[in-house]
Order: structure tokens, then sequence, then C-alpha cells
């Protein structure tokens, strides 16, 4: 059976060699580390990084360390944890050989010597070591001295992988290996030490079972109707169940998640106390419970703790934070309190009904609009395209934080939709104003990520826009009264006009975008053409300096005045584009009764509601005393905020509470309204044409 075993192996490794330029030698290795490390869900670029098979290797072929199941790559940019840290450094090394030898343990032996001990640097050393090993060894260090305070569990899984069989390992080799062990443990008394040996039979185990077929026992079927189960499972079962063979998270089952774990924020510090709250009610009371979507489930009878069900495909689509939190509880040794979790399985194949219930149940909590759409295929093929390209698209909130990735490469859906607006549809001023509720409308969302793109424009966007964003904010002028907001509204005009002035026309083409190079691009270039769009934008009066900015029309205006200043042609398509208009009631204006007046209404106001929780008078009294005379200027209430030394939102909550109680009146845009309904007061520089004072003001209902 092993000689079996071998030839496929061979037939896989040759299949792997086809194209990417690789000797036997070495396509095995990628082999066995993308078997090995398999339930980690390793991108090909961090498989790389820990390849470290070369001259001065040691021995070692591949050094991985791994940090509550995420890939330290780069130490100085990762997210340490601060408690229920667990450490696994992974040692691996691969012989494309009939059979298990002892000279690379050998070879391996002084090597984990000098490398676990911690205590020496790199130039106490007395065997010469490779640039690589040196600096994946250094990840461990630091990853041990980062966590030291949290006091983590360690494991140290050393592998030896061959086309051998395991039944023919030497007892000289066996014993050679118990060596190393004792090595490793003697420097790290309470840590995990394993030495396993993966021959031709164990590779193509590995490299059959599938990631997505797992099976689910349950205490308790509570309901089935129409290949949908809800069932009640118990804890312990579910934590293994979401967990692999070395108890690390099985992260690619949520892949169709639109959010990755939030941290330890009070909704998860409240789940993990029911988990060891003797006196609390049973979980599943008390918790939301899980969504599993999967495209075949398959009853398969009892077990020791009831009946299970075979799942394939398998994706949790919501749950995550109570299913990261409970394998964080149970990772570290918890035993958790409380019995079951509620599961919801809903078995279909159709890709438009999982792709509904993904929307359905992210919907139901506080969720960001962009992330409802984080799992359409064009989202998945723009995450794709720019990890290519070392950026990383957080369609998926917190995913790439929670992985260690660098911040700095980080984008979101809305920051592309402004370089999307700005760059390619010449909208600077719609661009400004854009906010992450035009993801709640499928047209919208569809004209600014639209799958006609080239899909080699998104790593160009993300390139400039980034390189605007960071230059603005680096270099912000005092001008920028507004700071970052302000900075961030004039990103896409910035934008728009470098790629212009460097094409000679606002009307150059989406291939001129793509091959843009903005390399050639100076800090002093960026800032001096966000001087002349804002020179002509400053008050006399510092105070004033926001109301200017942000005055409406200005962005394109002063694009197309920098573009007649520079001699750029295609001024007129400036602005041009604007979101295509949907049937839907709520993009529909509101209906006039008799008699209204017409008023060219953006949006639809509704009368201030109380606030549910009440300030006490000594805090409403406080802003009531330092409110300015009606109407209010923009910026009104971050200055009395600043002023009063009090929260943003706790003066917004004042206001309205003010406004409820009569003391003050409402205002809309500039518009003061009474309690009677009447316009009192207009600031006509602000309010829509079509009002007059004493006229009743148009709430919709």
């Amino acid at each position: 059976m092993a000689k079996n075993d071998a030839i496929l192996l061979d037939g896989i490794i040759s299949d792997q060699m086809s194209g990417r330029g690789l000797d036997k030698g070495e396509a095995f290795e990628i082999f066995a580390f993308e078997q090995i490390l398999k339930s980690f869900d390793l991108t090909q670029q961090e498989m790389e990084h820990g390849w470290v098979d070369g001259k001065d290797d040691g021995g070692v072929d591949g050094f991985y360390t791994f940090v509550n199941g995420s890939l330290v790559v780069a130490p100085e940019k990762f997210s340490w944890p601060r408690k229920n840290v667990n450490i696994e450094i992974f040692i691996i090394n691969c012989k494309h050989k009939d059979s298990f030898q002892q000279d690379p343990l050998n070879t391996l032996f002084p090597t984990i010597e000098e490398l676990f001990d911690f205590g020496k640097t790199a130039d106490e050393f007395n065997g010469a070591y490779s640039t690589q090993l040196l600096a994946a060894r250094e990840i461990a260090v630091e990853a041990f001295r980062k966590t030291a305070s949290a006091l983590p569990s360690l494991s140290v899984r050393m592998i030896y992988a061959s086309r051998g069989d395991l039944n023919d390992v030497a007892s000289n080799i066996a014993a050679r290996g118990a060596q190393l062990k004792r090595i490793v443990s003697d420097y790290f008394s309470d840590a995990e030490v394993t030495l396993d040996y993966l021959g031709a039979t164990e590779l193509i185990s590995l490299y059959r079972k599938a990631r997505f077929v797992l099976e689910l026992p349950y205490a308790e079927q509570l309901s089935v109707d129409q290949g949908a189960f809800v069932m009640l499972v118990r804890l312990a079962e579910y934590a293994k169940f979401v967990s692999d063979e070395s108890g690390n998270l099985r992260r690619y089952l949520f892949d169709s998640n639109v959010r990755d774990f939030l941290g330890a924020n009070s909704v998860n510090q409240d789940i993990a106390q029911s988990l060891t709250d003797q006196e609390a009610p049973d979980f599943w009371w008390l918790n939301n419970g899980v969504t599993i979507l999967a495209t075949s489930a398959i009853p398969l009878g009892k077990t020791s703790f009831g009946k299970s069900l075979q799942l394939h495909d398998v994706q949790i689509v919501n749950g995550l934070q109570t299913t990261q939190t409970l394998h964080n509880f149970v990772s570290v040794g918890g035993i958790p309190h409380g019995g079951c979790v509620l599961v919801k399985v809903i078995v279909s194949e159709d890709p438009a009904v999982r792709d509904q219930i993904i929307r359905a149940t992210n919907n139901q909590s506080s969720v960001e609009l962009a992330a409802l759409s984080a799992t359409d295929k064009i989202q998945r093929d723009i995450e794709v395209i720019l990890e290519q390209n070392d950026w990383y698209y957080e369609r998926r909130k917190n995913y790439y934080k929670n992985i260690g990735k660098p911040k700095e490469r980080f984008v979101d859906p809305l920051f592309l939709s402004v370089g999307v607006v700005a760059l390619i549809r010449k909208s600077p001023n719609l661009a400004s104003k854009l906010k992450s509720r035009f993801m709640r409308d499928a047209v919208s969302r569809d004209a600014v990520f639209s799958e006609k793109l080239p899909i080699t424009v998104w790593p160009r966007l993300a390139a400039v826009m980034k390189l605007v964003d960071q230059t603005l904010t680096e270099h912000r002028r005092p001008r920028s009264h507004n700071g970052r907001r302000g900075l961030a509204s004039w990103r896409g005009a910035v934008a728009l006009c470098i790629v212009a002035q460097a094409s000679g026309t606002f009307e150059y083409s989406i291939s001129d975008l793509i091959n843009f190079d903005e390399k050639k691009l100076s800090t002093a270039n960026i800032i001096e053409i966000f001087d002349i769009l804002t020179a002509i934008l400053v008050s006399p009066e510092p105070q004033q300096h926001e109301r200017y900015y942000f005055q409406r029309g200005k962005v394109e205006m002063q694009v197309a005045a920098f573009g007649r200043s520079m001699g750029l042609d295609g001024i007129d398509c400036i602005e041009r584009w604007k979101f295509p208009i949907t049937n839907r009631a709520s993009n529909q204006k509101p209906k006039l009764l008799p008699g209204d007046f017409q008023i060219q209404q953006t949006r639809r106001y509704r009368r201030p509601s109380t606030p549910s929780i009440l300030l006490s008078e000594e805090v409403t009294d406080r802003v009531l005393i330092s409110l300015p005379e009606q109407p209010w200027l923009p910026g009104m209430q971050q200055h009395l905020a600043k002023s009063l030394q009090l929260e943003l939102k706790v003066v917004r909550r004042a206001i309205t509470q003010l406004i409820g109680q009569g003391k003050v009146d409402n205002q809309i845009d500039g518009v003061v309204i009474g309690s009677d309904g009447c316009i009192k007061a207009l600031d006509v520089s602000r309010c829509q044409p079509g009002y007059e004072i004493g006229t009743q003001f148009p709430y919709s209902n």
C-alpha cells in the first residue's frame, strides 16, 4: 500500500511542478507544507514566507510561528493578544527519499540545540545559518517575548516528511528523534513538544481530507423542515467541530462571514462570562446561536453524544463571535458551563439562496452596510487581485487585522468606492460626500463595483488613493480645520487632478489609469495640488473654515478651475456622472400634498424623537446655557463639546432632549422649526430655496 501511495504522491508532485519552475525536491516541500498547515488556510505568499530551505538552512526546510492560529510574518505590525495566548512553532524537514534516514535528524540536532536557546543572539551561535532561517527564528523569539506577561501556552511541533513507509522507521532514527524532543523540552518545561514522521501514506491521507466535510454531533433536534435543521449542540462538541486535530480554529469555515472576530468587546465578554458562570441559565438561552450553510447534510445515526450530521461545504455565516469566544476559552483549558449552543443548519446548493441567507442573517445585528455585500463575487475577486499586489481588502471587518496584516496596506469598500467615483467616473464632489449607505441599494452598488471594470484597475485605485490619503494625512495644512474628515473630503479631488495633470486631460481612459505609475508622484506635487484646490476656500475668520470647506458645489468648481489653470482638456466631463436612479420607493421624491410648494429635497425628514436614555438636568442645563442663538452654524456641536469638555455624542443627545422638552427649537440644514411645525428662522446661505418663515415645514409621515 505504501508503494502505491508513493506512486500517487509522485503523480501529484509532478502536477505541482508543471509551470511553476520547481524541481522535485522543492515541489515536494511545498506540497508537504500545504498538507501539514492545511488547517491554517495560508495563502501561497504566507506559505512561502516560512520556506527557509537553502544554503545554511541547518536541516530546516520550513519554520512557522503561529499565535492564536494566526501566522506571524511581521512582528512589528502584528496585533499581539494580551491574554489567552497560544504559540505554535512548526519545524519541518522534507526529503524526497524512498525511506526515513538518520542524516536529516543528525543535521537538525545542533540547529535545534542553538536556535531554541532564546537567551542567545545570532552573534553567539557556533553554526552558520542563513538570513531566512535567522529571521524565522527571530519571529519565534519575538512572539515569546511580546506575550510573556500573558504566560502563553507553547507547543513545538517538529515534522520529518518523506516518501517512505512509517512502519519502516528504524529504532536508531526513533531514538534520535526522542533526543530532539528532550532538547526542546529542556528549554521549555511546560511546552508540548512532538516529533511526527509523515510518509507517503500519511501525506496522501492529508491530501484527500476535505476541509469542508465535517461531522456535527448534536444532543437534540428541535426542528427539521425541507433540508433545514435546528439543533442543540453541546458546547464541547461544537468546539471540536470548529477545531482541527491540532486544536486550531478552522478559519476557512468563516469565509462567507461578513466580518471577523471583533475582539474583547462587551458582547464577547458577556459570551465568555456565560461560559463560566455556574449560576447562569443554559448557554443557548442567552445567545443567538450559530447559522451554518451546507450543500448536503447526511444523518449518521447515534453517537455517544446523541445523533450527528455529516455536513458538506460547511460555511458558518453567522455566529463567528460566539464561535471564536468559545474556541479561545476551550483552547486554554477552559471547560464551558451552560450545556448547549443553538445551531441552525440550512441546506442549499443554490448560490442565490445562499447569498440571500448570508445577507439576512447578518442584517439582523449592527453590521456596516458595506459588509452586507462582502460575499458578492466581485468583492471576492477584488480581494484576490488586491492581495496579489500586497493590498488587503477588508470586505470582512477585522479579518486581516486578526491575522496580523500591516494596517497601512488595508483598504475597505468605501475607500475604493471613493476612488471609483473620483478617478473613473470623474465626479469628485460626489466622491467627497460618499457614505457607506449607498451600498444598500443594489443598483448604486453595482454602478461602483461593476464587473465590467477590468480587474487590474483595483490595485491601481488602491495605490493612487492610498498615496494621496497618506500624504495629506502626514502633511496636513493648518487650514484643514476639520482635520482628518476635511482631508478625506478632498482626497478624491486631489487624486483626480493628479492623474488628469499627468495625462493632460480629465478624459483619460481606464487603460491610462491602469498604466499610471504613482511612483513618479512626489509628496510636494500632491500637497501643491491640495493647496491650489483649497486656496480660495480659506475664510478670513478661522472659525468659519469648516463652513467654507464643505459648502455645496465647491469641490467640482475647484477641480474645474484647476484644470483651466493648467490648460487641461476634458473639463466638461467633471461631475457629469451620477448614481443611476432606481424605481425603489426609498429613492423616490416624497409626494407633495395639495397647496405644498415644491422643495428639491435630497432626503426625507422626520420629527425628532426623545432619547430613550435621558441625561441629567445638570448636563442638559450646561449645554442649554452655552448654546448660541439659532440658526446654529455647522460645527457648532463639535465646538460646544470641546468647550464644555463633553463627548460629542453627549452634546448631541442633550440637544435632542432639549428639543423634545421644547427648550430649544428643532433645526434642519439651516431651517429653525418651532414646536408648532412652522419655520421660525432661516440661514439662507445653507437652506434650500422654497422655504419661507411662517410656513409649515414638510416633515414626512
